[in-house]
């Protein structure tokens, strides 16, 4: 498959889900993937992990067996 394939499909789930959690987990792996070695501070670390917990905690999260289960429908 080449990257322009892979990159319609990718283009056609994001903007046909309505999953928020799914899409802000992705955008976390996006942002890792383009500042690979740009580090952050602790202060930000900890703010985005403060983040994190909260929406877990609210229970804004998708469990990894529901994560699975859903890419078996795309």
């Amino acid at each position: 498959m080449n990257i322009e394939v892979v990159k319609y499909e990718l283009i056609n789930k994001l903007s046909s889900t309505t999953d928020e959690s799914l899409l802000e987990q992705l955008l976390v792996v996006f942002n890792k993937f383009s500042s690979k070695k740009e580090q952050i501070s602790i202060g930000q670390y900890n703010k985005e992990l403060e983040a994190s917990e909260g929406r877990i905690q609210s229970g804004k999260f998708t469990s990894h067996d529901d994560l699975e289960l859903e890419s078996k429908e795309w």
